[in-house]
């Protein structure tokens, strides 16, 4: 019965040829995918492990949906805090039913309604119907409204939207459901048909993918964000928009280290990461749109985990990041540690340590961000310890880019799994989504397929302007997938363009995070900086 009716079974876990680690996650499409209305929000629920498809990876889009399926979907959407099952459940639910903690938080809102008979049973295998979706929806939704909304609505508004809409079949609408039946139309949940809203049909699984990603879409479309952006490495053009951001990282500095017993200090002139030329008119715009200037420190040498043991080095180091700090030409207002490559988890107390000394020389004077990657295969970062510490963490959520299995730098699936971890030990009012943009590419010529490249994003755009380009939004990492044919040769171009910027974003807003953040702002696009200036807040 589980298998039949629920939209959750065990992740696809795929373990790609020499890989050192699997992502449970769905990295393939769905055998039975449909190019229809359902495509999006199915692939984007499944990103977000609101739904998964079964074992033989067929999503079975048109099976029908148990009414404990659907509960565990608007749970999961609306994100309420998930606990052990209260004593309070529904006469047929047992504790120890796999949908038992999703049954309680909904019951305990007072979503179920209309669902309970004159015995308090449930009936959670039973078959959904639309207007029991359409109730449910709509109570959440009123749920979250003020309860001067909620009484207005129940006791008169609802009535004019029924009218309003006419429904031929109205009168077979459950007298009981009927306001928060309409009120999920009012906002666009459902809609009927000129024969009517076919209250009593049954819900099959691509129109609950629809309505629930609906459901958040709603919710999450009109707010705003903060975007932090990294002005480095030919930035430049890029100074117009310092005003859509919240805050700048300038990326001009690299840590100096010889190994053990050598000094460490702050390069801020011989590397990419150094200071510019003009870098007077960076920090002018900067200072006219009020955003914080922190300065990055980036390093990734192998002998980082040595520096993290080298007491005296440290010392020597911060000595010469706060003289940087405290020179008046540049106004720095913090510090963004970048960090790059510590694998083994013997390295996290002694990041840790690092960044408790940092601090505590910056005093509360200046801020501090650190950069951390996902923890898959990078052991040496402590997520808790660093979120506790820091006023900002950016979490690298790309580079999974695998040259023999084709798997591009940041599908939307590995993204969301890299924020679902760090949110389990790092508070969403201080977690950033680390968003770059890139492009990888494979050359296949006589059957032999390259290692992946990483072309310019003028070159990507160059060539996505000329003939004979198929460019398509690929699912399910949401990507721009560009393929064509140069010299007897077939390319494939995955590609961060701004639509899948765009859902980045979104994802970001559906966890509340405190922003994005986009390396580096010498690489986005007029389109891009579009999409930035109408999702900045």
């Amino acid at each position: 019965m589980f298998r039949k009716t629920t939209l959750w079974t065990i992740a696809l876990v795929l373990l790609w040829a020499n890989s050192v680690f699997a992502y449970n996650v769905q990295l393939l499409p769905f055998k039975d995918e449909e190019h229809d209305y359902s495509r999006e929000p199915i692939y984007t629920l499944s990103a977000l492990g609101i739904i998964n498809g079964y074992d033989d990876r067929t999503y079975r889009p048109n099976v029908d949906l148990s009414r404990e399926a659907f509960i565990k979907l608007l749970v999961m959407a609306s994100q309420l805090e998930m606990t052990a099952p209260k004593d309070k459940l529904p006469a047929d639910v047992t504790k120890d039913r796999w949908s038992a903690p999703y049954i309680s938080a909904a019951l305990e809102r007072e979503w179920l309604g209309g669902l309970l008979d004159q015995k308090g049973a449930f009936l959670p295998a039973q078959t959904i119907t639309r207007q029991e979706v359409a109730m449910l929806v709509g109570r959440s939704l009123l749920d979250a409204e003020k309860q001067e909304v909620r009484e207005k609505w129940l006791s008169t508004e609802w009535k004019k939207e029924r009218d309003t809409r006419g429904f031929k079949d109205r009168d077979a609408i459950s007298e009981a459901m009927q306001p928060y039946v309409y009120y999920a139309a009012y906002r666009g949940m459902m809609e009927g048909d000129a024969a009517g809203f076919k209250p009593g049909e049954p819900l099959i699984r691509k129109q609950a993918a629809a309505v629930i990603y609906r459901l958040i879409d709603k919710r999450i479309s009109g707010q705003k964000t903060d975007f932090t952006g990294y002005y480095a490495i030919l930035s430049y053009p890029a100074v117009q928009h310092m005003n859509k951001l919240s805050d700048v990282i300038l990326g001009w500095s690299h840590m100096e280290y010889g190994g053990s017993g050598a000094a460490a200090k702050l390069n801020t002139g011989t590397t990419e990461y150094r200071i510019p030329n003009g870098y007077e008119e960076v920090l002018n715009k900067a200072d006219q749109a009020g955003l914080g200037k922190e300065l990055m420190v980036f390093y990734n040498d192998v002998n980082l985990k040595e520096f993290l043991k080298d007491k005296p080095a440290q010392t020597a180091f911060i000595e010469s990041l706060l003289a940087t700090l405290h020179n008046p030409a540049y106004s720095f207002t913090g510090v963004s540690i970048d960090f790059e490559g510590l694998k083994e988890a013997g390295s996290a107390a002694d990041f840790v340590a690092f960044l408790q000394n940092v601090k505590k020389q910056l005093g509360s004077s200046y801020t501090l961000s650190v950069a951390v990657p996902p923890i898959h295969y990078y052991k040496g970062y402590d997520l808790a310890a660093i979120g506790k510490l820091a006023d900002s963490v950016i979490l690298m959520a790309y580079d999974f880019t695998y040259s023999a299995s084709k798997l591009p730098s940041a599908p939307l699936q590995l993204v969301n799994d890299t924020v679902q971890t760090a949110l389990q030990s790092i508070p969403k009012e201080k977690l950033v989504l680390g968003i770059s943009k890139q492009a990888n590419q494979w050359i296949t010529t006589d059957g032999v397929t390259s290692s992946v490249l990483k072309p310019s994003i003028e070159a990507v755009e160059k060539r996505l302007a000329m003939p004979g380009v198929k460019s398509q939004w690929m699912m399910p990492h949401f990507l721009n997938q560009t393929t064509f044919v140069d010299d007897g040769s077939t390319h494939l171009i995955y590609y961060e363009d701004t639509q899948s910027i765009a859902k980045k974003v979104w994802l970001a807003k559906f966890y509340g995070l405190k922003g994005v953040s986009l390396w580096h702002m010498g690489h986005y696009t007029a389109s891009d900086w579009k999409l930035v200036g109408e999702q900045a807040r």
